[in-house]
């Protein structure tokens, strides 16, 4: 059994530790995605930014996406951020069978702990700095 990892929310980040999935926190209220999900916007060129703006986050569901080339991670839930506890989304990753989630908690207004309470150990924690 592995500890939890804890590195900086950035593309550097994760490209030093891939994870699957990547759990970015989505906000449909039209303003810049920020946080390492803007990050990862930026780098797919605005396909997340252009998903909000198709209304793609109305529902409480999260929206599973396949592995891009331009990311070193699998594959990318995104989830809007006040429709889920951690425990829920914990459950929910556990049946896709991923390797290692990862995900930046501070982007869904969790704490770390709260996230490793939720997925164990096995979690890569993106930190973001203030």
């Amino acid at each position: 059994m592995r500890d939890s990892v804890i590195v900086p929310a950035s593309l550097t980040g994760l490209r030093d530790h891939p994870c699957d999935p990547l759990i970015l926190a989505v906000r449909a209220d039209g303003r810049p995605l920020k946080g390492l999900t803007g990050q990862v916007d930026w780098r797919l060129s605005g396909a997340i930014s252009e998903m909000v703006k198709a209304g793609k986050f109305e529902q409480d569901a999260p929206v599973l996406q396949p592995a891009s080339p331009l990311l070193p991670c699998g594959r990318i839930v995104l989830w809007r951020v006040g429709t889920a506890t951690p425990t829920e989304m914990a459950r929910l990753i556990a049946g896709l069978n991923g390797s290692r989630p990862g995900l930046c908690p501070g982007d869904f207004e969790f704490s770390e702990t709260e996230a490793i309470h939720a997925f164990g150990p096995e979690i890569i924690v993106y930190r973001t700095t203030t």
